[in-house]
């Protein structure tokens, strides 16, 4: 194989696996090892400390703050 071709094939398997797993965070259940745990643990605490917590890992993690919506009180 060619180098180009090495090089993107991990980029393409990293795109898809990202999408695929998107959607509504169970945080009685949260996948460990994707930063769900974190930020279902800065749900319940917060609204503004899981806006924090997914700015400040946003390099890291891929989060949004839509799908943490049933894990943040009611105000």
């Amino acid at each position: 194989m060619n180098r180009t071709l090495t090089k993107l094939i991990p980029a393409c398997a990293f795109v898809v696996a990202t999408y695929a797993s998107a959607g509504p965070v169970d945080c009685a259940r949260p996948a460990i090892g994707t930063g769900e745990v974190q930020a279902c643990t800065a749900a319940r605490q917060s609204v503004d400390d899981l806006r924090r917590f997914i700015q400040r890992t946003r390099g890291i993690y891929i989060l949004y703050m839509n799908d943490f919506s049933s894990a943040v009180p009611a105000a």
